[in-house]
């Protein structure tokens, strides 16, 4: 009886030695908040998340130092930013509204054709300007690529007020057929090209750039079926991947949308930097 005894008050003393540690894992798992390099403190999302709540819930990111609180509708998951705070919002056009909560679940080609994709990065290692330049100067392992350099492109006439730049597929075709390709090789085709848009300041710098799926693609794989831009038949998906800078913020923006919306690249523009604005906690601050 006295060795059982012993034993059941070393068991207590070892469940009270244990006790803070059991109560410490519990309360661990992932954390509630994170901050990034420029300081800034977002609340993650944290657990089941429900896209297709309405109304949609605010979730907090961070571009840079800067708060953002945005519906969570508004993001391409419709939950918030992911495990590591990367996000991008996602639109649809032509209203260039958010989908509604769940919307994009399942995503569907129709859908798909039709977002507005807008991917915001801050620019703190470089000039911002250095980051805008990157989007339509070769690197030094393309600068003989004729489809890589405005040099070597076919200026056009002024479009929507920007400077089309069309992709020459002579060069193109001449310049991989002397290095061994096929004359039926997937980069000979047009398709596989894109002609620039760029649109400049009254100093001459570049402000805007604007990549499309190449004029010789006839087709731009959409039409318009009950008010809706749907896939159509025929040739896979025109687009457009479109860059420009928010100074102010430091800010480079990359804008995807289908091409029929090259001709309302103002309005895309000013749409993206209107909901930077709605949804900056500073901002918002000071205009109440």
């Amino acid at each position: 009886m006295h060795t059982t005894a012993k034993q059941i008050m070393r068991t207590g003393w070892a469940l009270c030695l244990l006790l803070p540690l059991l109560a410490c894992a519990k309360q661990e798992g992932p954390a509630k908040t994170m901050t990034n390099e420029q300081g800034c403190t977002r609340i993650r999302s944290i657990g089941p998340q429900d896209p297709y709540k309405d109304p949609p819930p605010l979730k907090q990111a961070c571009l840079g130092p800067y708060l953002l609180e945005i519906p969570q509708n508004y993001f391409y998951n419709q939950i918030g930013a992911e495990h590591d705070g990367s996000y991008a919002l996602a639109l649809e056009y032509p209203s260039l509204e958010p989908f509604k909560p769940g919307e994009r679940m399942g995503l569907t080609t129709d859908v798909s054709v039709r977002t507005v994709t807008i991917d915001y990065r801050y620019i703190d290692r470089i000039e911002l300007s250095e980051a805008m330049r990157r989007s339509y100067v070769p690197m030094d392992y393309e600068k003989d690529e004729p489809q890589e350099n405005l040099e070597t492109r076919i200026a056009g006439e002024k479009l929507y007020g920007l400077t089309p730049y069309f992709v020459n597929m002579d060069l193109v075709r001449a310049y991989y057929g002397s290095r061994g390709y096929n004359e039926d090789a997937r980069v000979m085709s047009p398709d596989r090209h894109t002609d620039w848009y760029i649109s400049k300041d009254d100093a001459g710098a570049v402000q805007t750039v604007i990549k499309c799926t190449s004029r010789e693609v006839a087709s731009s794989g959409v039409e318009y079926r009950e008010g809706k831009l749907v896939k159509s038949r025929g040739y896979g998906f025109a687009k457009c991947s479109h860059t420009f800078m928010i100074s102010p913020l430091r800010t480079l923006v990359l804008v995807d949308y289908p091409r029929e919306g090259l001709q309302h690249w103002k309005e895309i523009e000013q749409r993206a930097q209107n909901l930077l604005t709605k949804f900056n906690v500073e901002e918002r601050k000071e205009s109440h």
